[in-house]
Formats: C-alpha cells, sequence, structure tokens
C-alpha cells in the first residue's frame, strides 16, 4: 500500500503544479483553466487504472468545480482593472446558466468516447477560427438581442459544461466577433465561466452520484482529491495571469489562445484514436 502511494505522488505533483498554468491561463486568457486541467486529469486517471468510460466525466467534472474558485478569483482581478462588461455579463447571464444545466445533464449520459471527441472537435474549429481570422473581421457590431441573443450564451453554456472548459473558448471568440476588445472579452468571459461552473459541477454530482467504480474520493463525477490539489494554487495564479493580460497586445494574446486549443485538441484526439 506505501509503494502504491508513492508510486502516485510523481503524479499528484504534476496535477499540483498544473494548478498554477490552470489558474495563470484562467486569468489571462479567461477559459478558465479547463483547457489545461481536463487533458492532464484525463491523462492523470488513464495512468492509474480508472475505467476508460468514466475517464472524460470525471475529468470534465473535476475542471469545473476548479473553475469555481479560479473564475472567481480572475473574474475580480478583470473588474479591479475595468476589464469587464457589465451590460454584457448580465445579459448572457441567465441563458449561460440554463445552457449549463443542459449541458452537465447531457454529458452525464453520453459515453466517454463521444465527450472526448465532442472536446477535440471544438477546441480544433475554434483554433483554427482564431488563426485564420483577419484583423477587423466581424459578424457584427453589437452582441444580437432577442433570440439569436439567448440562443448564443444558452450553446456556449452547454457545451461549456459538457466540456469542462468555463465558457472562455467560446465566449472570447464571439465577443470579439461582435465588436467587443479582445481584453474586455477575457475579463467578462471569467465571470461568466465563474456563474457557469456552480450549476454544472452540481449536476455532474447528481448525475454521476450511484455510478460505480469511480476513484476514491469522489463526489458523483466531482474527484474530491483533484480538486484539493489544483484549486487552491489555481486560484493564486489566476490574479497573476490577469495582470498579464492587460500587459499584452491584442495579437500575441488571440495567438496564445489559439496555440492552447490546438495542443489540447491534438493531444485529445491522441488519447481516443491511439
Amino acid at each position: 500500500m506505501g509503494d502504491e502511494v508513492l508510486s502516485l505522488l510523481p503524479f499528484a505533483l504534476i496535477i499540483s503544479l498544473s494548478g498554477f498554468l490552470s489558474g495563470y491561463i484562467a486569468g489571462l486568457l479567461g477559459v478558465g483553466g479547463g483547457i489545461i486541467i481536463v487533458p492532464l486529469l484525463y491523462h492523470f486517471l488513464s495512468l492509474a487504472g480508472v475505467q476508460q468510460d468514466l475517464i472524460m466525466h470525471i475529468s470534465v467534472a473535476t475542471s469545473l468545480a476548479v473553475i469555481i474558485p479560479t473564475g472567481w478569483r480572475s473574474f475580480k482581478s478583470h473588474k479591479e482593472k475595468n476589464g469587464v462588461d457589465f451590460q454584457v455579463l448580465r445579459f448572457w447571464l441567465l441563458p449561460t446558466l440554463v445552457g449549463s444545466v443542459i449541458g452537465a445533464n447531457i454529458a452525464g449520459f453520453i459515453s466517454g468516447f463521444w465527450l472526448t471527441f465532442i472536446f477535440a472537435l471544438i477546441a480544433l474549429l475554434v483554433s483554427i477560427n482564431l488563426f485564420i481570422a483577419r484583423d477587423g473581421y466581424r459578424l457584427g457590431d453589437s452582441i444580437p438581442k432577442g433570440f439569436l441573443g439567448f440562443s448564443i450564451p444558452c450553446s456556449v453554456g452547454a457545451l461549456s459544461a459538457m466540456l469542462g472548459i468555463g465558457g472562455g473558448t467560446f465566449n472570447v471568440s464571439l465577443m470579439t466577433l461582435f465588436g467587443h476588445p479582445i481584453h474586455k472579452a477575457v475579463g467578462t468571459a471569467s465571470g461568466l465561466g465563474f456563474y457557469l461552473a456552480i450549476p454544472g459541477t452540481l449536476f455532474f454530482i447528481i448525475t454521476g452520484w450511484n455510478v460505480q467504480n469511480l476513484p476514491p474520493g469522489s463526489l458523483g463525477y466531482v474527484n474530491i482529491i483533484g480538486l484539493l490539489l489544483i484549486a487552491p494554487i489555481s486560484s493564486l495564479s489566476a490574479p497573476i495571469g490577469a495582470r498579464s493580460a492587460h500587459n499584452l497586445n491584442k495579437k500575441f494574446l488571440t495567438n496564445i489562445f489559439a496555440f492552447f486549443l490546438l495542443l489540447t485538441s491534438a493531444r485529445m484526439f491522441l488519447e481516443i484514436f491511439r
């Protein structure tokens, strides 16, 4: 038993250190850190021998749980620098929460393969869009209202809760396409990610409550051990990333965002098709 615990220590250290990176990226890009947490947890749980069809559900659920403290810290930091558009935040909040509940419920009942495939595909498409997008290209000059204004954040909330990525992956891209500066988009996305993660986490706990063969320390699909290893460091490093975001130019920030999406997509495709 002692040897088994010692053999897991290097992986525990990697996950703890990933907390710093995920928190920094959450503050820098407004993506909730899930873009780093999900693949890392997926890889760690695979090495730990967790049942294959459960790995992605646990990774996504635990990532959403981590996003709650991380997103809040990031949101506060952006708010202090006047980097949050509260009009968009208020307008998108309700549909985002509705979508989060829908997405978490769907994710609780689909297979791990399809959950992983959707994660990798969406990350790839958004990354390509960011790399090839022309400066100044827009879908409009303001956030849509009416049915489209509800359905866009609702869809983002659903996909984000399914994938455990906080919503920034989609929200930053969408806000910039509708004329918002990327620095404002990042700050607003971090706030939406915080609120999105709360119902998403709760429903992953509920849908995973009676699932068998979950690893030790699980509360539904949320793994408390992973949460405790990642969340404290991630929450502390989020404000550092937020400060960095306001010192970087728009093009550089966009390229960083696109690169991490591409890297995440490639890793996930390799995992499921190897």
